[in-house]
């Protein structure tokens, strides 16, 4: 009874409901103004191409076949398509302004579902302290990319988890089926419905022992979800996606093991030190099922920055519960006359100002400042005619192959990589970047790679290396270099 005091009181009368709306509110159309601004992943460019060659009919298993000349077996299909066709299609009706709006709805509607979820049988003072973590590192980890539609779905799946656990409440089968199958062909973070689900399952187990009757739907909902997640191009293939995915990142700064003095780490530290302070002082003892959800995000979080905002987002709302009955306190004192009738429209007001300021925010940005990206260097290789191989950085592949796509250029562009590791490899990823950084080696890489044309950062060790071997620099923009061997002229 003590555990439930402050759900079911709170349903009768939460005073402070609006209260608390009007401060997440506050917050969140200051973080939607803090995000509206130029385009932030460089990988943006090839799933726009992507997307624009899916809509051209190219069959998605041959499409982006022939944009590197790496010499590796091309297998690779994109289980992302959903949102590629969306950002071509935002681009060809509102250019890069289109797809900065798409970053700027796509926050808005993860604030939504994350405050929807983490007021629900919540005390709203718990709601209000956790909602800042999550919001704070969804700002940092804001980018034009396919996870967007990931970052709207985890805190429902946060708050499936807790329905399951505290009150043995479980989706329907059915629809976890759909949307996990929807999810799938968007983004590969739909692993974790089937993962949290599975950690509900075990959870109960080790709560409630065999006889639980909820551990049959869980388990159900789990097996649903993942038939769901292989109804994608490459069909249960896609279940080893992650891993594959995984296996070819080592070197890719984003996914390096986390690194809790940075900056992005501090929402998650925040929002795990709140957790283990309720488990420690609070009035009633964790279920174990709890401490496992935990542990899982913690180990996930830890294991590469990217997980970051994942991992905060689900456990966003079993923090703000947790937190509300670990200090269930005497009932909330009745709002002051005077500020009552104001709270409401004032939510109201501050969320469509917000919204409005973000719209203008959307329509007035300049999506690629001039000299922030080496798009001048890469025209230039567009419009020098027949082959061109380009040895490019790897953040610039999805630059080259955006803009000296076949349609604006005068010859038939390929990149040495892009973003796409899992279509690579590690073993060639390694190669790869060793050449770039000039371990010893690269000279017999560039040999077998034999590019024509180079697009590298200034600070890239391969640089000068390709400079003592003839190559010359013949372009600069943006802290990149172009280079030729022998400074044939473009």
């Amino acid at each position: 009874m003590a555990t439930t005091t402050p759900a079911t009181s709170g349903q009768r009368s939460r005073p402070w409901l609006w209260a608390g709306v009007l401060v997440v509110t506050a917050i969140s159309a200051g973080a939607v103004a803090a995000i509206v601004g130029p385009l932030r992943d460089p990988d943006l460019y090839w799933h726009i191409r992507l997307g624009n060659e899916l809509l051209d009919g190219i069959s998605i298993y041959d499409a982006g076949r022939d944009w590197s000349f790496a010499p590796v077996q091309y297998t690779w299909v994109s289980t992302q398509w959903i949102v590629e066709i969306l950002f071509a299609w935002l681009d060809n009706v509102a250019g890069f302004s289109g797809l900065i709006a798409y970053r700027t709805v796509t926050t808005i509607l993860t604030l939504l579902t994350l405050g929807l979820v983490i007021f629900r049988n919540t005390r709203v003072w718990a709601a209000v302290v956790v909602f800042p973590l999550p919001a704070a590192t969804l700002f940092i980890f804001a980018q034009e990319r396919p996870q967007q539609v990931s970052f709207i779905m985890l805190p429902i799946v946060g708050y499936w988890w807790l329905r399951a656990t505290r009150d043995g409440t479980v989706p329907r089968w059915w629809l976890l089926l759909v949307i996990s199958a929807i999810w799938a062909n968007c983004h590969g973070l739909w692993v974790l419905l089937p993962v949290v689900l599975g950690l509900a399952l075990v959870g109960r187990l080790l709560d409630h022992g065999r006889s639980d009757p909820v551990l049959r739907p869980l388990a159900l909902g789990v097996v649903a979800s993942i038939v769901g997640g292989c109804i994608t191009p490459v069909g249960p293939l896609n279940l080893l996606a992650p891993i594959r995915f995984a296996g070819t990142t080592a070197h890719i700064k984003e996914w390096d093991p986390t690194s809790f003095i940075f900056p992005a780490s501090y929402g998650f530290t925040a929002l795990m030190l709140l957790l283990v302070i309720a488990w420690a002082r609070g009035r009633v003892r964790p279920a174990r099922s709890e401490i496992l959800l935990a542990a899982a995000m913690a180990i996930m979080a830890a294991a590469a920055s990217r997980n970051l905002c994942p991992a905060v987002l689900v456990l966003a709302p079993v923090a703000a519960w947790r937190l509300s009955v670990a200090f269930a306190g005497p009932r909330p004192r009745p709002v002051p006359d005077g500020l009552a009738p104001v709270i409401k429209p004032a939510a109201f007001v501050i969320g469509g100002i917000g919204l409005v300021l973000a719209a203008g925010a959307v329509a007035l940005s300049v999506p690629l400042p001039v000299g922030t990206q080496p798009v001048s260097l890469v025209k230039q290789i567009a419009a020098n005619p027949g082959e061109n191989r380009v040895l490019n950085s790897y953040n610039a592949g999805g630059l080259v192959l955006w803009f000296a796509r076949p349609q604006v250029s005068k010859s038939f562009v390929q990149v040495g990589i892009d973003g796409r590791a899992d279509r690579y490899g590690a073993a060639y990823i390694d190669e790869y970047l060793a050449m770039q950084r000039g371990k010893p080696g690269w000279e017999a890489t560039v040999a077998r790679l034999n590019p024509n044309v180079a697009l590298l950062a200034d600070e890239d060790a391969l640089v000068p290396l390709l400079q003592s071997q003839g190559w010359q620099v013949i372009g600069r923009e943006a802290e990149y270099v172009l280079l030729t061997p022998n400074g044939a002229r473009r």
